[in-house]
């Protein structure tokens, strides 16, 4: 032979591979008797490549009984891109999802409206109530969306309160400002001047008594004079109290009236007296500075004709006409009806209200209750005012 086909000189030499009918066990094992064991030729043999597995691919499992299996066949256990890999698209239904998302947005626009905030109420609940549906249930696709709408739904309710909150606020913050601008300046352009002298009000007389069905009410009546005969006390504050005999004042009320020049009249009723007694009242007027020329309405008079009372058991009715010589129709006109006994003390008074008085000349009648029977010979004044 040549020399190339010698084996090398250094290392193992590879054994010659069996030759068909024989068999050659490792070193040590017994040998079978001859052929016992050896397969005919060619016949295990499979066709080339036939079980050749792919580069990548899982190996087999050994197919002989009690075989252990590989890991990606273990129960329980599921590897991406191996057997029984669910990876693919979610096909679960996520309308409910987006419907919760929707409301839930179209709840937060609302939200920010002021006054109208509570109508964003059912659809942020709606939307709260079908986002967590969406995510408790399986069979609910759209978890994002869910969470999206949970959000913004707790986010809708929080800025709906505090719209709300904050319209209130200004709402009555302006309300405030409205009253006080019309108690503090009440004349439109044009209107009543101040004027710097004015004579204070004087308090001409006063009167008060238990009520007959109720002894711990007590009325009122208070007659001042305005003695400025070109000045005008527009939303004059007139405050009385009820005086015990220490000089403790029991409880105290306020009328706020314009007078005009000469008299008018208001009364009322004490409630906290409780079982106190009033033994005088005091009466505070308006400051002198208050006095204006004419009230914002326009100056002018009034004057009173045809009174006359009703009665039975139970109360009394007054009732007259009022005359206003004002260049304007005068509003809620007030009228103070006194009834005094035959020597002149008061022994009552009572208030009503005429809607509307028309101007240059109009009249207008009232009636006014008194709830106690009067004597016949009762003399009645009536007192309208501004």
């Amino acid at each position: 032979m040549s020399d190339q086909n010698h084996a090398p000189e250094d290392g193992p030499q590879p054994a010659d591979p069996p030759t068909a009918g024989s068999y050659a066990p490792p070193a040590g094992h017994h040998a079978p008797p001859a052929g016992q064991y050896a397969p005919p030729a060619g016949q295990y043999a499979p066709p080339a490549g036939q079980y050749a597995q792919p580069a990548g691919q899982y190996a087999a499992p050994p197919s002989y009984p009690g075989a252990p299996l590989p890991p990606y066949a273990q129960p329980g256990i599921v590897y991406p891109g191996g057997p029984s890999s669910p990876e693919g698209p979610d096909t679960r239904s996520k309308v409910l999802a987006i419907i919760a998302l929707v409301a839930s947005i179209v709840g937060l626009l609302i939200a920010f409206v002021p006054f109208l905030g509570w109508l964003s109420a059912p659809l942020l609940l709606a939307a709260l109530v079908m986002a967590i549906i969406a995510l408790a249930v399986k069979s609910q696709g759209g978890k994002g969306f869910s969470i999206a709408a949970l959000i913004i739904s707790v986010l809708g309710g929080i800025t709906a309160i505090v719209v709300t909150i904050v319209a209130a606020l200004f709402t009555t913050i302006s309300t405030i400002e409205t009253i006080e601008d019309g108690m503090t300046d009440p004349f439109t352009p044009g209107g009543g001047e101040p004027i710097t002298a004015a004579e204070p009000v004087q308090v001409v007389e006063t009167a008060f008594g238990q009520d007959t069905l109720d002894p711990e009410l007590w009325w009122y009546v208070v007659i001042v004079d305005n003695p400025n005969p070109d000045a005008v006390f527009e939303y004059g504050e007139l405050t009385t109290e009820a005086i015990d005999a220490s000089g403790t004042i029991l409880d105290s009320s306020t009328d706020y009236i314009t007078m005009l020049p000469g008299q008018v009249a208001v009364s009322g009723s004490f409630y906290e007296v409780g079982a106190n007694e009033i033994t005088a009242l005091e009466v505070i007027g308006p400051d002198p500075a208050e006095a204006v020329t004419e009230p914002s309405t326009g100056a002018g008079k009034f004057s009173v004709g045809d009174l006359a009372a009703t009665g039975d058991e139970y109360a009394t009715e007054v009732s007259g006409t009022v005359t206003g010589q004002f260049p304007v129709d005068q509003e809620f006109v007030g009228v103070t009806v006194v009834a005094r006994d035959p020597g002149g003390t008061i022994i009552g008074g009572t208030s009503t209200y005429i809607e509307r008085l028309p101007a240059d000349g109009g009249s207008a009648r009232f009636e006014a209750v008194f709830f106690t029977p009067l004597p016949a010979d009762t003399v009645y004044e009536a007192y309208p005012f501004l």
